[in-house]
């Protein structure tokens, strides 16, 4: 598809491609849409809708504290306005940027490697666990991988096709990929070296001309804070949830890349055996193509790997625009094979096995909607639920009452028995009036603020008890 749109290829091929393409797409959408919204939205999803509920301006100011910038969230926007904020349609915007990436695969295989290396990646594509949760996250990490490997098709044709619309094209497209995830633009760093080492002097000049406007875009789009928070991955306060690198959880990363802990050795082994034989029979021109799909696929995860023993940013999400790069590379090895159809073969048995290992559920770290739903069914108007502030009360707020978010409610206006609360200072009614009282709570809170209100309810002698675990949420009970 993207040759339609830069290059002149022969009708045939071109509508060849065109329907392998949509083929590709096609299936993995029906095969990521399953049990699309069966789980509950989680926490870092709810700060998606949130902020794609706000303005375009308004969505830069979030982004001037979030540890993402704000592409995302506008396409995210976009989307909920067309349709709406439901599980299954703000999921189903991954799916396709998702989908799009594994046709983009096929199309980066076929024309830099050969027509087997695209049809065996398309297929540990689809076979990955991994691409497969993301894919079901209303996160940017499907936008992402889709936007490295749409640049990295323009890179790779850059030496012979270097046309103004392509350098324009490119120049977005990289500054794109910066403008959605902070790690990923480690893609352009790439880009520039292989220029420096495999580009002519009159190519290295176009090049730049793409870089400029790259730079251009984002000293235009990225704010000062935006600028300051690259440098702040390394504030305990920014990156809490991320720990220093650890060679276990290497190991852990690896084994989602790789589909099982145990293929990791034997897959690795197949790449080195690949590259070795496309040094062998191929000519420098080709091995271009190899290096950088070894760079971007493995040298990435080694290079964040380093820098993660120093600061906080090892995490497999922020990874996932190097797997593609990582099954083609497997691929391509399988290429090399006599039997054209061996590989093809394998990695349909491939696809088969890892399909019944794939969670099509995607479990999420939170189980708001049945613990919410539970609320909701027992409780009445002689009932006081308390949200205390550290269990997510937007999450709650979305199952609770319909169109919460979208209306860009600040509290449940339907809902005066219902309080969102950070401390017990914070509790405005008379407790004692209320036969019960149920708090809501998302994690283990062993702080003053929230002690305290357990404190409090208890010297007002109401008796507790833990009625029910919803994952990630603790519903108590005080009578």
């Amino acid at each position: 598809m993207l040759d339609t749109i830069f290059y002149n290829n022969s009708e045939k091929t071109t509508n060849r491609l065109w329907l392998y393409f949509l083929i590709i797409v096609l299936v993995n959408i029906l095969f990521k849409v399953i049990q699309l919204d069966f789980s509950s939205f989680w926490y870092d999803e709810i700060v998606s809708i949130e902020s794609a509920s706000l303005d375009f301006g308004h969505i830069k100011h979030v982004s001037e504290w979030d540890n993402n910038p704000p592409f995302y969230y506008y396409c995210l926007s976009v989307w909920i306005k067309l349709f709406n904020d439901s599980e299954f349609c703000v999921r189903l915007l991954s799916v396709i940027f998702s989908s799009l990436s594994a046709g983009v695969i096929f199309l980066l295989a076929n024309k830099f490697f050969n027509k087997s290396t695209a049809i065996i990646a398309s297929f540990l594509y689809l076979s990955s666990n991994f691409l497969y949760f993301y894919s079901h996250e209303a996160r940017a990490y499907a936008l992402i991988s889709l936007l490295v490997l749409v640049s990295s098709y323009l890179f790779l044709n850059f030496k012979e096709k270097n046309t103004w619309k392509h350098i324009v094209f490119l120049g977005i497209i990289n500054f794109l990929i910066a403008y959605t995830h902070y790690i990923a633009g480690l893609v352009l760093v790439f880009e520039v070296l292989f220029v420096l080492f495999y580009f002519d002097k009159k190519q290295k000049v176009k090049f730049l001309n793409s870089v400029l406007i790259s730079i251009l875009l984002i000293f235009i789009r990225f704010t000062k804070k935006q600028f300051l928070l690259i440098f702040a991955f390394n504030s305990p306060e920014s990156t809490f949830w991320l720990k220093k690198s650890e060679f276990s959880y290497l190991q852990e990363v690896l084994s989602e890349f790789f589909f099982d802990y145990y293929l990791i050795i034997p897959l690795l082994l197949v790449i080195t055996v690949g590259i070795v034989l496309s040094h062998k029979y191929k000519n420098e021109k080709s091995n271009f193509e190899v290096i950088y799909s070894l760079i971007v696929g493995l040298g990435s995860i080694i290079i964040v790997y380093l820098v993660g023993i120093k600061v906080s940013i090892f995490l497999d999400r922020y990874l996932i625009f190097a797997v593609p790069f990582i099954y083609i590379l497997i691929a391509y090895s399988f290429s090399f094979i006599k039997n054209k159809y061996f590989g093809i073969i394998f990695s349909m048995l491939f696809l088969i096995y890892f399909s019944f290992k794939i969670d099509y559920k995607t479990p999420k770290p939170m189980d708001y909607k049945n613990a919410v739903g539970f609320i909701k069914h027992i409780t009445t108007a002689e009932d006081l639920i308390i949200v205390k502030f550290n269990a997510v009360p937007s999450l709650f707020c979305y199952y609770y009452e319909k169109d919460y978010l979208k209306l860009q409610k600040k509290k449940l206006t339907n809902a005066p028995n219902v309080l969102i609360c950070k401390s017990w200072l914070d509790i405005v009614v008379d407790v004692k009036k209320y036969k019960r009282v149920i708090v809501v709570d998302a994690f283990e809170d062993y702080t003053n603020e929230g002690m305290e209100i357990a404190t409090k309810l208890s010297e007002l002698k109401k008796t507790q008890s833990i009625v029910s675990y919803y994952k990630g949420v603790k519903i108590t009970f005080y009578k």
